[in-house]
């Protein structure tokens, strides 16, 4: 029996519920939300950085006409429909092209999703557990990531959404408006992006459930349907991306592994971020109490037979995911964007369940305030420090330290050449670097993916950079579907010089130094920590016939190494220059061969050539700098060298005296460092 006490704490906590709704109605809370929401998105919209590569591609192709822009995405591989490069055409011809300027086209987008996703949980759930399905999307990390990108996954969403929501309606109430509307909003969602075609395949599947008692509805869904996706057929005819990708089924890896390790990375994923976004116990805590939410959600579903739309779209989503997997896509967390929505209802299902009881609604508005601030704060870095794209980066550092060709060559024979080794890279370089031909020659390996480059192409396009080029710039990024074989790094490894190494965000700028007659010889014989052996080498050093190097170029080094006894660690080189007034450059690295195996793989007495290159800045101070090398063992000590190198004996020092180098001040201009 509850004692008198009790019944009045319950009375009063009651009382204070009902003085907590009446101030807010949970339509004015989704207002605050869409407040809030802006608010969140338009954070540091102007710091994310560069475009992305697909975004450069994105405003490359919205340039064009809107005519146009139809005829080149059927032309292209792997694109997707032509609407939001239109309405992306348009944005930018009212408002530009600035980084910001084009991201914020999809932020209206992604705050009506907000409002949407409560029409949508009210369907099923009462109006305040609803708003927690609102709370979701409104500081879910990915929907905020892609509310600020420009490319259409935040439009393509909203339009999953409401043809969610109209398809309820049309199947519980049968008005010819909501009818129109999900015609409307598929075929259009359909022309934004083909994922907003996965809620039709969720619409199909909940049509068993409303067969028995909606027969003539779901014949009227069937008619509606079709014509909404064979507004689509005509530009499945003409797609060649749609045809280019059917050859793909079947190549893609699809192994228990694999999927038990993408579903680990896709649940973290769409409740707190990607792995670049999120990080520390908070970022767990939150994705723990969201799945348990998601689990209570699930279990409502099915025992009070009510929201099984979200469970059937949530399925769609996931088995669009593995159909990627199979036509060989690698995993990216936007194929998972759809589903958050449906998750948010899942979740609001779940409090939708819980019994009358005192302080309900006050847990509700706790629970509903920590999934508000717990994802936000969890992926905090994103707002403050994470960088979408730093493209611009990377050409202008070669703009600036591309060197031209000399006046006593040919017009372009001898200036840098640029190799961008990796799918799409030309949109970000045309985009960035728009004066390139005027200062360099650029190469793509390959032209297009698919397929990936050949072995052929490899040495045909890098030799001929080579041969025609004192230097040459190397940008690595997206090789796992380019270059899977490694074949472009194994020619360059054999075959050149590498000076430069900078790694950004977006790929791998590397500087690579080309032709062989300009080498000092050192021979002899030393033995490293009776592990390895080393009797001769080369490298760019004082000849008296060549006069003094420039600075702003790389010294190269090839050095014939061998392992003398089977090792378990790999050793790792550093070569430096002392020069005048104290000056020194050096570069530490491990060395490989030219199948990339490290020196524990090697085998004892094979011989392997290892080249590599020292960068010497443009205002390295004129004179004579001397070359020494040293070996680096596996707790980062010096290794003992004994023997006789370039006539100078050794009996267990740390490094080896190369020879002397001249450097005088570029003759061709003087980049920055």
């Amino acid at each position: 029996m509850p004692t008198a006490g009790s019944v009045g704490f319950a009375a009063a906590a009651t009382a204070r519920g009902r003085r907590l709704v009446q101030v807010l109605t949970p339509e004015q809370a989704v207002l605050l939300l869409v407040v809030l929401g802006a608010g969140i998105r338009l954070w540091n919209l102007e710091g994310l950085g560069d475009f992305d590569f697909d975004e450069v591609a994105a405003i490359w192709y919205a340039r064009a006409g809107l005519l146009d822009i139809v005829a080149d995405l059927a032309r292209a591989p792997f694109e997707h429909p032509p609407l939001y490069y239109m309405a992306l055409h348009l944005w930018i011809g009212w408002f530009g092209e600035a980084e910001p300027v084009a991201r914020a086209l999809s932020i209206p987008f992604g705050l009506l999703l907000i409002p949407a996703t409560y029409r949508l949980a009210r369907c099923y759930v009462g109006p305040w557990p609803a708003v927690i399905a609102a709370v979701v999307v409104t500081s879910s990390p990915l929907l905020i990531f892609f509310s600020r990108e420009a490319r259409m996954y935040a439009p393509a969403a909203l339009f999953a959404v409401l043809s969610l929501w109209l398809f309820e309606r049309a199947m519980r109430a049968g008005r010819r408006r909501d009818w129109l509307g999900l015609a409307v909003c598929v075929a259009v969602g359909s022309y934004v992006d083909y994922t907003a075609s996965l809620a039709v395949v969720a619409m199909v599947l909940a049509l068993p459930w409303h067969w028995r008692r909606r027969r003539r509805r779901v014949l009227v869904f069937v008619a509606v349907g079709a014509v909404s996706m064979a507004i689509l057929l005509p530009w499945l005819i003409l797609s060649r991306g749609v045809h280019d990708s059917l050859p793909a089924f079947g190549t893609g890896e699809f192994t228990p592994g694999l999927l038990v390790e993408i579903g680990r990375m896709a649940w973290l994923d769409v409740l707190i971020g990607t792995e670049e976004m999120r990080g520390g116990r908070l970022a767990t805590a939150v994705a723990a109490g969201a799945a348990l939410l998601v689990v209570g959600g699930v279990a409502a579903v099915v025992l009070r037979r009510r929201g099984g739309l979200m469970l059937a779209f949530a399925a769609s989503v996931a088995a669009f995911l593995a159909l990627l997997l199979i036509f060989d896509k690698p995993y990216q967390p936007r194929y998972l964007l759809p589903a958050i929505p449906a998750i948010g209802v899942l979740m609001a299902a779940a409090f939708d369940a819980l019994p009358r009881v005192p302080l309900r609604n006050q847990a509700t508005a706790a629970v509903a305030l920590a999934l508000l601030i717990g994802p936000v704060a969890a992926s905090r870095t994103y707002f403050t420090d994470y960088v979408r794209g730093d493209y611009r980066s990377i050409t202008t550092t070669v703009e600036e330290l591309a060197r031209p060709r000399r006046d006593d060559f040919g017009l372009r024979k001898y200036r840098d050449a640029v190799v961008l080794a990796g799918p799409w890279q030309g949109w970000f370089w045309r985009h960035y670097f728009p004066e390139f031909l005027d200062k360099v020659d650029v190469w793509l390996l390959p032209d297009e993916v698919p397929p990936a480059v050949s072995a052929l192409e490899v040495d045909s396009k890098l030799g001929q950079a080579a041969r025609n080029h004192r230097r040459v710039w190397v940008v690595l990024a997206g090789l796992e579907q380019a270059d899977p074989r490694r074949l472009t790094e194994t020619w360059l490894t054999r075959y050149l010089w590498q000076a430069r190494s900078d790694v950004y965000r977006n790929g791998i700028l590397q500087l690579y130094m080309t032709r062989e007659y300009d080498f000092v010889k050192r021979e002899g014989l030393v033995t490293i920590n009776d592990d390895f052996e080393m009797a001769e080498m080369w490298f760019t050093g004082h000849r008296e016939d060549q006069g003094p190097r420039e600075a702003a170029d790389g010294m190269r080094f090839s050095i014939r190494l061998a392992a003398s006894a089977p090792v378990d660690y790999d050793l790792r080189i550093r070569l430096w220059v002392e020069g005048p007034g104290g000056a020194a450059y050096s570069k530490e690295f491990f060395p490989h061969n030219f199948t990339h195996q490290r020196t524990a793989a090697w085998s004892p007495g094979d011989i392997h050539e290892v080249r590599t290159g020292l960068w010497i800045p443009a205002d390295a101070p004129p004179g004579t700098y001397q070359a020494f090398m040293a070996f680096i063992g596996p707790e980062g000590e010096r290794l003992p060298v004994s023997g006789e190198f370039a006539l100078r004996s050794y009996v267990g020092q740390g490094a080896i005296w190369l020879g002397r180098a001249e450097f005088v001040p570029p003759s061709l201009g003087e980049p920055p460092r």
